[in-house]
């Protein structure tokens, strides 16, 4: 089983494919470079990206290949990918106005491939070399046991603490009527309902805790939380923020890629 890091010769891509290089090498999986040719990406700065990458990833004893496609690029990653067995494919944000919406990234979220999606949003190439703390944001007790892995995989690689964010979603209304005896028990059943994460973990080699809020909007808290933390990588489950509202035309997902002030990842795993 491989793991892809889609890559074009941009800094920002190179930066995404060693947090790719670093989870292959904690699973012991090998590592794809792949591209796309196309008129906007540079072919000489492809090769000497992936010429680097691959020094790397022979000093960790990671085995990689470069695989370079033509043609329609949805046509050609769907045809390649139908005959490869990949666990997860990594891709880079864009820097436009938008980061996901509209993006060859986006596209990929929706062609029903048997992968799971790491879109990852540098903010701090330095940063994702060394990673010492990483949060994983999850919605009250709603995590499956694929974000976890995924969120526990990178931790185990980086041996970095880890945090879950626990975010519930109340209405103006219901947070001014929530009392501390009955935020107290919400929040011992979130805890509750997680233990089974908890205790995976102490069979790994990284710590984790869990952090709760109680807000309005869900992004504007974990905004605000990463911006009073020290971590250096957040993974979001981005599929359910992937999604617009009547009183919001933006996803959330990329508010959160767009403000974010340290390196992301927008998870989304394989539908079933």
């Amino acid at each position: 089983m491989k793991v892809i890091a889609a890559i074009n010769g941009t800094i920002t891509a190179e930066s995404m494919a060693f947090c790719a290089l670093k989870y292959a090498q904690g699973q012991g999986l090998s590592l794809l470079l792949l591209h796309i040719e196309n008129d906007k990406d540079d072919l000489n700065d492809v090769r000497a990206s992936i010429e680097r990458i691959t020094t790397q990833a022979l000093a960790k004893e990671v085995e990689t290949e470069a695989v370079f496609l033509q043609g329609a690029p949805k046509k050609a990653i769907r045809n390649y990918l139908s005959g490869v067995y990949a666990d997860v494919i990594f891709c880079s944000t864009r820097k436009h106005k938008s980061f996901i919406s509209g993006s060859f990234s986006e596209a990929l979220t929706k062609m029903g491939l048997n992968l799971d999606i790491a879109i990852v949003r540098i903010v701090n190439i330095n940063a994702i070399v060394d990673i010492d703390t990483m949060i994983l944001s999850i919605k009250a007790d709603k995590l499956s046991v694929k974000k976890f892995a995924f969120f526990a995989s990178l931790a185990s690689a980086y041996r970095a603490d880890g945090e879950i964010y626990s975010v519930s979603s109340m209405s103006r209304w219901a947070l001014s009527a929530t009392d501390m005896h009955a935020a107290r028990a919400r929040l011992g059943l979130i805890n509750y309902n997680l233990r089974h994460y908890l205790k995976l973990a102490h069979l790994m080699p990284f710590t984790l805790h869990i952090e709760h809020a109680f807000t309005e909007n869900e992004a504007e808290s974990i905004l605000t939380h990463i911006a009073k933390s020290t971590a250096q990588l957040v993974i979001v489950g981005a599929r359910r923020l992937s999604v617009t509202s009547i009183f919001d035309w933006e996803m959330p997902i990329e508010k959160l890629m767009r403000e974010a002030s340290v390196n992301t990842i927008a998870y989304y795993p394989k539908e079933m």
